[in-house]
């Protein structure tokens, strides 16, 4: 099998908004053609910034940024073949759903334009709703116009920011498995910024986090969650226990512990110091007081099965086995 080809090439760019501080710093990243990958960080972080290096809105101050092989510097934001799908999709609300569409095309004058639109209509699940006006449109179905208006103009990559932000939790959650089958079913390459953890962990073959500026780890989505290279990757995708034992740290996030219900102490003993709710799991704040059999102080959070849990509460004993740990 042929290795895939690099869509986008990123090699030790630097950007400053102002003279006293960087904000993309020695940023350099490889993706693959056909893939979507994710840039996840906190909020500030340099995700937006990088986008718009990508699609020209923004000129670096130095470093390179290829696409296809083709270095990008001087090529303006409607040469780039890129696609770009806001956070507010920036429909324009007096014009139909074709009208939206058929914009990019009317500016660029293609020839069958129709064709175009029928086809990127057909692609998204959408062409019963040419006629209609964004107004008239769910939160899923604006998405899916405004991928349309982007992929219509065939571009090469697809640049995401953000875009179900709006979305409340349950129509987020079924915009983003349709979002991941239409880029399955088209094979586009697609860079996605998100702050949420579960949107980057369900929808990347990739996920690159970021702190001020720069990548911190690039990686699969399991090696992420369960082989983190630092404490702020394990913390922020997923959250995350530290535990010191013999001059050694070890990530174990919440989900990794059970409750130990044989005779014989658990890898962690302990009080429980809060209970949470959250369904068919609890989540319990624990004072430790030995973990692995050596006395140990800390406060953990452990994700129980609420089945499993109902008698204990606050003050209560308890006993948990780590399933799964990592060292940092």
């Amino acid at each position: 099998m042929a290795d895939k080809k690099t869509a986008l090439s990123i090699k030790n760019l630097n950007f400053s908004y102002t003279k006293n501080s960087r904000t993309i710093e020695d940023f350099s990243l490889e993706i693959e053609e056909g893939s979507f990958t994710t840039l996840l960080g906190p909020s500030g972080c340099g995700k937006s910034t990088l986008l718009k290096l990508i699609s020209g809105f923004l000129e670096p101050d130095s470093g390179t940024l290829e696409l296809f092989g083709e270095n990008q510097k001087g090529i303006e934001v409607e040469n780039r073949k890129i696609g770009i799908v806001f956070q507010d999709y920036a429909l324009f609300p007096h014009m139909t759903v074709k009208q939206n569409i058929a914009y990019g095309l009317k500016i660029k004058k293609e020839k069958n334009s129709s064709e175009k639109i029928l086809e990127a209509a057909k692609n998204l699940d959408i062409e019963n709703l040419l006629e209609r006006f964004p107004s008239e449109l769910s939160g899923g179905q604006q998405q899916r116009v405004a991928l349309a208006r982007s992929l219509v103009l065939n571009p090469k990559i697809l640049l995401m920011d953000e875009p179900l932000s709006s979305l409340d939790a349950k129509l987020r959650e079924k915009v983003r498995t349709e979002l991941k089958a239409i880029q399955n079913k088209l094979k586009i390459t697609t860079i996605y910024v998100t702050h949420d953890q579960v949107e980057a962990l369900s929808l990347s073959d990739k996920i690159a986090v970021m702190n001020n500026g720069r990548i911190l780890q690039y990686d699969t989505p399991r090696n992420l969650f369960f082989k983190p290279q630092d404490r702020f990757c394990a913390d922020f995708v997923g959250g995350a226990n530290f535990i010191e034992q013999n001059g050694e740290t070890y990530v174990v996030r919440p989900q990794w512990f059970t409750l130990n219900k044989n005779e014989k102490s658990g890898d962690v003993t302990g009080t429980v110091l809060s209970t949470a709710f959250l369904g068919d799991m609890t989540r319990f704040t624990i004072q430790t007081e030995q973990i692995k059999n050596v006395p140990n102080q800390t406060i953990i959070t452990a994700d129980l099965l609420t089945l499993d849990t109902n008698s204990l509460e606050e003050g209560s004993k308890v006993s948990v086995n780590i399933n799964h740990s990592w060292k940092l």
